[in-house]
């Protein structure tokens, strides 16, 4: 893969990776939200998209990076709130179950299929194939078409406007759309949603992906597999989360930066809880300038860019 190949494949992704934090990215979060209201999100990803929608802060349950969705243990205030709202705004799947299962299904607004509560109960027991399609991937944020949907759900149950929502998502699309044919690999195929459909070919080991979506440390022959990819070249840029790393990625992680290939760092959750919508709406107007090596673009996407 050539250098100026590389930069402007890289420069394409990190535009289209802030354009998104738009639609994603957290700040501190509001006290002033006022509880059982008449809308409420399970997270702050959700909850932003939804304050972009009605134009008021939409207050969320889970907030900040410290705590994985998986594993948050509602409170019973935070059921109570859930189940008095009149919209909820959710992720879905058994991402967010512990929170959602407890509002009535023709409440909520949700980005891929809901669990029921005996679904809820097995939730970490996925089947034993690769996804085939969005709804099979719990990170539903990153998939542009998601946003949308949720987003035109949220104007219909309240009366707001998706307009500016749908304008940011079609420029996204757009830009995915120019990325040239490139093979990347992911230490957890958190970003694939964001990648579904585009040129950009996940070539992650088969067996290094069922068992990151399992929850379960990939197998040594899993890791080998992947790190001879690396070593071979042909894999052109990895995609690495900072915010769930071990050994094998750490590994993977270290050949890729011998290797030269870029470092894409994507975390799974925003740096801080939530934003107010007028906090969303500046970030919509920050510029970014493209770097001139893939060295450059891989350090700026991994210091500014946090989906």
């Amino acid at each position: 893969m050539q250098n100026g190949f590389q930069a402007k494949t890289l420069a394409t992704l990190a535009a289209v990776t802030l354009a998104g934090t738009a639609l994603t990215a957290c700040s501190t979060e509001s006290e002033d939200a006022a509880e059982g209201s008449g809308i409420i999100a399970t997270t702050g990803v959700w909850a932003d998209v939804a304050a972009a929608v009605t134009g008021e802060d939409v207050d969320a349950i889970i907030t900040g990076d410290a705590v994985d969705p998986h594993h948050f243990e509602p409170s019973a205030k935070d059921l109570s709130r859930i189940k008095e709202a009149a919209t909820v705004v959710a992720n879905g799947g058994a991402y967010d179950a512990a929170l959602y299962t407890v509002a009535e299904q023709d409440r909520i607004v949700h980005a891929i299929p809901l669990l029921d509560h005996a679904e809820h109960d097995h939730e970490h027991a996925h089947s034993d194939h690769l996804p085939e399609s969005l709804d099979e991937l719990e990170h539903a944020w990153f998939a542009p078409s998601k946003v949308r949907e949720v987003a035109d759900a949220v104007a219909q149950r309240t009366g707001g406007d998706a307009g500016v929502v749908d304008t940011r998502i079609a420029a996204i699309e757009e830009k995915l759309a120019s990325v040239p044919h490139v093979h990347i690999g992911m230490t957890e195929p958190i970003a694939a949603g964001l990648v579904w459909g585009t040129e950009l070919h996940d070539i992650t080991p088969e067996e290094y992906v069922k068992a990151s979506l399992n929850h379960q440390e990939p197998s040594a022959a899993a890791v080998s597999a992947f790190l001879n990819q690396i070593k071979q070249g042909d894999i052109d840029m990895l995609f690495v989360n900072p915010q769930s790393t071990n050994s094998a990625t750490e590994r993977l992680a270290a050949v890729a930066q011998m290797k030269m290939s870029p470092l894409l760092r994507f975390g799974k959750l925003p740096r801080q809880a939530r934003t107010s919508s007028t906090t969303l709406r500046r970030s919509w107007t920050k510029s970014w300038r493209s770097p001139t090596t893939p060295s450059q673009a891989s350090t700026t996407i991994s210091q500014d860019i946090h989906i």
